[in-house]
């Protein structure tokens, strides 16, 4: 009986340690303040004293602003991943009313590949030993000036 309370009791925070859980970052609304949007009536003030400010503004059309909520799930040692994500995307009009709201969440992802290409720079690649000894010489020394400081506003 002695023998067991201490390994039921390493089982038990084993098991706890292997837990996953999760980190909520971005955007967290209160609740009941998103469904409170109406399309046409309200402005871009009204959005922010309802909502918050915009987690980003878009970049080619300041008229689109988005809310954007991410829940990251750890386990153990490996790497966080997303386990959920939700954008809500707002659309104003050039009167600055509300035109549009739309709501995306993980399944509308999308992976976005970078390009690998290399932009060619104009000029001759040098090596590291072209490169070091290609500066010697081409320093002096120091120079002295005739008056260092500032000049001082003394009397006689």
């Amino acid at each position: 009986m002695r023998r067991t309370v201490p390994l039921v009791l390493a089982a038990a925070l084993l098991s706890a340690a292997c837990e996953p859980y999760g980190d909520i970052r971005g955007f967290a609304p209160a609740p009941g303040t998103v469904d409170k949007l109406e399309v046409g009536s309200q402005s871009r003030e009204d959005v922010v004293r309802l909502v918050g400010s915009p987690s980003a503004v878009g970049t080619f059309n300041p008229n689109v602003w988005y809310y954007i909520t991410e829940k990251q799930e750890n386990w153990g040692p490996s790497r966080p991943w997303i386990a959920e994500q939700n954008v809500i995307q707002i659309t104003f009009n050039e009167q600055g009313r509300v035109a549009n709201i739309k709501y995306y969440d993980l399944k509308d992802a999308q992976n976005v590949t970078m390009v690998s290409r290399i932009t060619p720079t104009s000029g001759k690649e040098l090596t590291v030993l072209e490169q070091i000894l290609g500066n010697v010489g081409k320093f002096s020394g120091p120079r002295q000036q005739s008056n260092p400081g500032a000049p001082t506003g003394g009397g006689p």
